[in-house]
């Protein structure tokens, strides 16, 4: 089984229908990961993400974002990845000025998965592998 790391604007472009962003392996994932067939983590700080992007209306989910997440993690093919204190210090060496970047980033390095984004900030530094 394919397992990966998911940045903050994969996850919205796909739960909010917008495949159309996605490269066709990443949107492959996505449904895969929805039929239980690949595994995609979730780190928390990408849900704290998307809940202060509903916060200030940069973006909209097809349902109230409590119901989201608790769909979102009900499935086979998601779960939320452990943040611990190594996690954070890998982060915290990091030179992102957006500090979800350097967590979520950090969240693949530790558990040693590609990171599904098309963040160029990230791909450029070359500390994960990235998956798009």
């Amino acid at each position: 089984m394919s397992v990966y790391v998911t940045d903050t604007h994969p996850l919205i472009w796909y739960a909010s229908g917008k495949h159309g962003q996605l490269s066709k392996k990443v949107l492959a994932a996505f449904q895969a990961a929805w039929r239980g067939k690949t595994l995609i983590y979730v780190p928390v700080f990408v849900l704290w993400e998307i809940a202060m992007l509903l916060k200030v209306r940069c973006i909209a989910l097809r349902e109230p974002y409590g119901d989201w997440v608790e769909h979102l993690i009900a499935q086979r093919g998601f779960d939320l990845a452990p943040t611990d204190t190594r996690t954070i210090t890998e982060a915290y060496a990091y030179p992102f000025p957006d500090p979800f970047d350097s967590v979520i980033t950090a969240t693949a390095k530790v558990m040693d998965l590609p990171l599904i984004t098309k963040d160029e900030t990230i791909s450029d530094s070359q500390l994960v592998d990235i998956y798009w």
